[in-house]
């Protein structure tokens, strides 16, 4: 957060998509606080789950957040999971959580599944890939809409 580049949380990127139904961003914050992983399991033991923070440059400037849960086999991350309080997911989880695929995918060089965890609920995105990309695209554009009309007011 502290580049001389903008930097951007998955879930600004994902707000255009709808909003969750959890506690909102400030309780979401002070969770993710409270429950940090032991990131030297990962290379310690065979299986490992830990919440994990993560962040990508890209052209528009840094991508970043904190993915609930990353299972890491061997070293590799084969599946990122968004948990939520809730089910029923609509576009925003799904956004959302594709782009912590991607930005995992980008981190550590190796495609993960990504899913969706709810209380009664387990859904993987298949397209997660062009769901993350095209919310990319989307946030980029109106971003350089809103700076174009900034400047000439």
């Amino acid at each position: 957060m502290s580049s001389r580049k903008e930097a951007f949380t998955v879930t600004e990127v994902a707000k255009p998509f709808g909003r969750g139904r959890g506690r909102g961003l400030q309780a979401g914050v002070i969770l993710h606080r409270k429950f940090w992983g032991d990131l030297s399991l990962i290379l310690q033991e065979d299986k490992a789950s830990t919440p994990l923070p993560v962040a990508w440059r890209f052209r528009f400037g840094w991508l970043l957040g904190v993915v609930d849960q990353v299972l890491f086999v061997d070293g590799l991350p084969v599946e990122v999971a968004e948990l939520k309080s809730y089910d029923g997911f609509k576009s925003y989880e799904k956004v959302q959580a594709s782009l912590y695929g991607l930005l995992v995918m980008l981190n550590f060089q190796y495609r993960p599944r990504v899913s969706i965890i709810g209380v009664n609920e387990k859904l993987e995105i298949n397209n997660w890939e062009d769901l993350a990309v095209n919310a990319l695209e989307s946030f980029v554009r109106s971003n350089v809409l809103l700076k174009n009309v900034s400047r000439k007011t």
